[in-house]
């Protein structure tokens, strides 16, 4: 069959509108609030955005009109020329103007979300948008046997539901195994973040193997042998993808390091996302005064490198005594980059510090850079911190900071180690 007669003869092209109609409708209203996050330039965030919405429905899409397209081959008798075509050959034809549909609907929307928020594409985001791509061949062929194998009309709406609801209600189930197979990745994708290879593999091997059983039903080979292979590689697939994602928690494994860093400077070296690049000078400059200001009041502040804290939101590294990690970012937009600095600079041998002592040293290295008041502002919003706390905490500070140098720094080593002493944590 020729592709225009294809195209014209498919349920896709009838059902195209309405679908894009929606979708961009959906766009425009429920995505923002996922499409606010900051992506940092990095595209993986903002094609997971859509992603996690619009996957649902273009899977319902391309299934539906699967089961539609089959249900159509088997009434008109086509589906029974196998014997002089082939029966792959004939679903190919008429699955791919139903799954392009479904691929408008995941890769028009990531266009249109990627100029909105300007980032460019890059491999993380590619490699989602290619994920869910492969996963609506998966469903469309799926769809398809059903559609082959129950003519009635009713397989077609049974279909889209069942695969929509199966795939939408799973992050919401407290069980966390069912949306790990699912294709929808729980929690955004912040910067630098991808799933890992297994995180991937689960759902298309589910997928995938479920797809490749229902095409195994197609060959022209007894009806008792394909459909005891086709049924043992379900199970074998479905086993194997559980045994993968059972012990995962609510968000899947992530592996981190895939965003774009730009670095500049030395002593201390500034690295932020790619995106911020034209920042470094600035947070270089107001980093060399603080960590001037910080050896003036007598700490050992000379890290060879201070690293943006957006690079490792989820699975924080800790700042060592050379390499620093900081929210550059943040504190440049709330004009709190000297305190977070000079946060880094305390080194407490337990975790976590009795609160009294740690909230004095604190507020002292707070004070020695002129942020102080961002300290307190911060301890504002937990509970136990009243009037009388923010008194205390002032008033003794305040006695130490007009005593002298030497004497500010051996009340500062002694509530250190005090801060641990309290616990019985000293490491």
């Amino acid at each position: 069959m020729k592709p225009l007669t294809l195209i014209r003869s498919s349920s896709a092209l009838r059902v195209a509108p309405v679908a894009l109609l929606l979708v961009f409708a959906y766009y425009a209203t429920d995505l923002g609030d996922d499409l606010r996050v900051d992506p940092l330039g990095y595209s993986a965030t903002v094609v997971d955005a859509v992603l996690r919405n619009l996957l649902p429905v273009a899977f319902a899409v391309a299934s539906g009109l699967a089961a539609w397209e089959a249900r159509k081959l088997g009434a008109s008798e086509i589906w029974k020329l196998g014997a002089v075509r082939s029966r792959y050959t004939i679903a190919a034809q008429q699955l791919a103007p139903v799954v392009a549909l479904a691929w408008l609907l995941l890769i028009l929307p990531t266009l249109c979300a990627l100029v909105q928020r300007q980032v460019a594409p890059d491999l993380p985001g590619l490699t989602l948008l290619a994920f869910g791509l492969v996963l609506c061949v998966a469903h469309g062929v799926v769809g398809f046997a059903a559609g082959a194998a129950i003519r009635h009309i009713s397989v077609v709406p049974v279909v889209a539901v069942t695969d929509f609801l199966a795939v939408g209600w799973s992050t919401g189930l407290s069980t966390p195994w069912p949306r790990h197979l699912s294709g929808l990745f729980a929690g955004k994708m912040m910067f630098g973040e991808l799933p890992t290879p297994a995180a991937f593999a689960a759902p298309l091997l589910l997928a995938v193997g479920s797809a490749c059983a229902m095409a195994l039903l197609w060959a022209p080979v007894s009806r008792a042998l394909r459909g005891a292979v086709a049924g043992a590689l379900v199970l074998a697939c479905a086993f194997g993808s559980f045994s993968v994602v059972g012990d995962w928690s609510y968000i899947g494994p992530r592996s981190t390091g895939h965003g774009t860093l730009a670095c500049a400077g030395q002593s201390p070296r500034i690295c932020l996302p790619e995106a911020r690049a034209e920042r470094i000078s600035a947070l270089a400059e107001e980093a060399k005064a603080t960590l001037e200001a910080l050896r003036r009041a007598g700490l050992p502040a000379e890290p060879t490198s201070i690293t943006d804290t957006s690079l490792s939101l989820r699975y924080p590294e800790p700042s060592t005594k050379s390499d620093w990690t900081v929210p550059l970012v943040f504190g440049e937009a709330t004009g709190t980059v000297r305190y977070q600095i000079a946060r880094e600079v305390v080194r407490f041998a337990c975790a976590p510090p009795a609160t009294a002592p740690a909230r004095l040293v604190y507020y002292w290295v707070s004070s020695q850079v002129g942020q102080g008041d961002t300290y307190l502002k911060r301890l504002s919003s937990e509970p136990d911190f009243t009037a009388q706390e923010r008194g205390r905490i002032q008033d003794r500070v305040g006695q130490v900071l007009r005593s002298s140098r030497a004497q500010q720094m051996d009340w500062y080593e002694k509530t250190v180690a005090e801060a641990c002493k309290k616990n019985g944590k000293t490491t």
